[in-house]
């Protein structure tokens, strides 16, 4: 049995094992991949990135839909376009490591993945920052984008360099520990439960590479999404100062505010992400996997 291979990006999908050769995607069909990725994301988890931002800002606890859907479009956007990068960078830095020729290692898997997760930032900081502030204030993304660019790049790109370091650490779990924990699982664990359908195995390695990288990259989430909210600067100024302040505030402990909704989101983006991949792309982009 061979690796999935998701060409592009990656190195995390790949259902049953018909994936193509390495990096066979196109750079627009990564993006294409990436867009729906990201949109169904949005679609079925919003309510969670709601819950998960309000408490880790404090906000109350609500079930009313027309606020857990505040900001979806800007949030649609924002993953989409994120995860558009994510698969078009992580393709670039897999073909740069393999030459186009071979599958990519676990480790060159892992470490296009972070690659690709840091420089999504540039992309996906400015969005995120509409979303949220439309959570935290309501208005249009026309509205509340317009009055952001007013204040100049100081506030379009705050919190950016949290957020690259909190996506280089999710996309190396999703784009590289989770392919190579499925692979490992359907090739060795196969007369098991865990490993006896690829969906079985995928489900297996979400629940090990999800707790992962949503522990290790939540820090850096929590400090964003203060500084995010907070443009005003009246409680969080700086990245350093802002974890200061949440730590004084409520121990180390803080910096995990909100997790248990994050890691439910991002254990079911994973296994999300991962079945389109392996199934959607195939489907959409026949040749690739001939």
């Amino acid at each position: 049995s061979h690796s999935p291979r998701v060409t592009v990006p990656l190195s995390h999908r790949s259902s049953a094992f018909l994936m193509p050769a390495p990096n066979r995607l196109s750079d627009l069909e990564n993006c294409a991949i990436g867009a729906i990725c990201g949109t169904a994301d949005t679609t079925l988890l919003q309510s969670t990135n709601y819950w998960k931002n309000a408490q880790q800002q404090r906000l109350p606890f609500t079930m009313n839909p027309a606020v857990l859907y505040r900001g979806y479009s800007a949030n649609v956007l924002n993953n989409g376009f994120c995860l558009m990068t994510q698969f078009y960078l992580n393709g670039i830095a897999k073909r740069m490591l393999t030459g186009g020729a071979r599958e990519a290692t676990p480790a060159e898997q892992i470490g296009s993945g972070f690659a690709a997760g840091l420089g999504s930032g540039v992309v996906c900081g400015p969005l995120e920052l509409i979303m949220i502030q439309q959570q935290r204030k309501g208005g249009t993304i026309l509205s509340v984008g317009g009055d952001l660019a007013r204040g100049g790049p100081s506030i379009v790109s705050r919190g950016m360099l949290a957020l690259g370091l909190r996506e280089g650490i999710y996309c190396a779990g999703f784009m590289g520990i989770l392919p190579a924990v499925r692979k490992h699982i359907r090739e060795t664990y196969a007369h098991t439960p865990f490993g006896q359908s690829e969906d079985a195995a995928r489900l297996t390695a979400t629940f090990i590479a999800g707790p992962i990288c949503a522990f290790a990259s939540h820090p850096p989430d929590t400090v964003k999404t203060c500084m995010q909210g907070d443009i005003e600067q009246v409680r969080f100024k700086g990245y350093g100062q802002s974890a200061g302040v949440l730590v004084a505030e409520s121990g180390i402990a803080a910096l995990w505010r909100g997790m248990p909704w994050r890691l439910f989101r991002q254990c079911c983006a994973v296994f999300l992400f991962d079945k389109i991949s392996a199934e959607v792309a195939p489907r959409l982009f026949p040749h690739a996997f001939r």
